[in-house]
């Protein structure tokens, strides 16, 4: 479980992201019962949902509220772990399982991520917000965005924080940073529906959207067209490219790493299960024009879904 709280706040403070929030376990310090009958409500809600839930509660006059769930927003990454925790819990069987994912939530695996070494300046941390290595040009607002993602440019959106006028240049960008906001905030939500990098909260930047830079802890200014790079998974932000590696689902397809080894993480052993599972499962054969092990495991994964739902023809 993770979450975010403020107090002497409405909700829309904490989705919009115009404060800075804390962790949820703060409310079990400031008030311990609301604390565990949430932990006990959102237990109920997963266990009846049978799936990642996303609530919204507030605390009135030391009264727990729930005001809404819904089912979460997660990564592709959470999307293969959460599906095999689940299985795990009894909630649902290995089949609905792979239902649970797709060949965009596996292609999303397979985006590079920041590799040792490199000589791009560290500027600050924020939140990792959605994970991924993002390396591209600084820009400053959504128009920007899209006008320089149309001459080719990979481009990092740049704002305070989002908002829905905002989606087409999330769209465009390869990744987003934003100096408020958190895990929740609209920003974070949307790029990890969108399986772009972000990282958000980094308040020790100071972000001029009008001047179209912003001004790092040490004095450096970014402005518009600076390369920079963002780490969604660890909330680092550099000035120049960093390098970048392919992640550990792409060494397992090309038989790299054993998903039985010390090596291998929740995420991998995951993403094994529910394709040896696909592949046990489908029916009709599969030819696909494979030019990456990614091409392959996609229509691994799209027959065995295939297979559940009953269609006849592969992919």
């Amino acid at each position: 479980m993770y979450g975010e709280y403020l107090q002497d706040a409405q909700g829309e403070d904490v989705v919009a992201g115009i404060r800075d929030t804390v962790p949820l376990a703060e409310l079990e310090r400031i008030d311990r019962g609301a604390y565990d009958q949430l932990l006990a409500t959102m237990a109920r809600l997963e266990s009846h949902y049978r799936d990642l839930c996303d609530v919204e509660f507030t605390v009135e006059r030391g009264r727990l509220w729930m005001l809404q769930t819904r089912v979460g927003t997660r990564t592709a990454a959470a999307a293969f772990v959460i599906a095999t925790q689940l299985v795990d819990e009894g909630l649902i069987d290995m089949d609905e399982a792979v239902r649970r994912v797709n060949g965009d939530q596996l292609a999303q695996l397979m985006t590079p991520r920041v590799a040792p070494g490199g000589d791009a300046t560290e500027l600050t941390r924020g939140t990792g917000a959605s994970p991924g290595a993002a390396v591209g040009r600084a820009v400053f607002s959504s128009e920007a965005a899209v006008e320089w993602a149309r001459r080719g440019e990979s481009v990092v959106l740049v704002r305070r924080e989002t908002d829905p006028d905002d989606l087409s240049g999330m769209i465009a960008a390869v990744g987003v940073l934003t100096s408020r906001g958190g895990r929740t905030s609209h920003a974070a939500v949307v790029a990890r529906g969108m399986g772009r990098a972000c990282v958000c909260g980094a308040g020790e930047l100071q972000v001029d959207t009008v001047a179209e830079r912003f001004t790092a802890p040490d004095g450096t200014v970014v402005a518009e067209g600076d390369v920079v790079s963002i780490d969604g998974s660890t909330g680092r932000v550099w000035l120049g490219a960093v390098p970048v590696e392919a992640p550990a689902v792409v060494r397992y397809l090309e038989g790299a790493i054993d998903p039985e080894s010390a090596e291998a993480d929740d995420l991998l052993r995951s993403v094994h299960r529910v394709l040896t599972h696909a592949d046990r499962v489908r029916r009709p054969d599969v030819r696909t024009d494979a030019g990456t092990p990614g091409d392959s495991a996609r229509a691994r994964l799209e027959a065995g879904m295939a297979a559940l739902r009953g269609d006849r023809a592969g992919s």
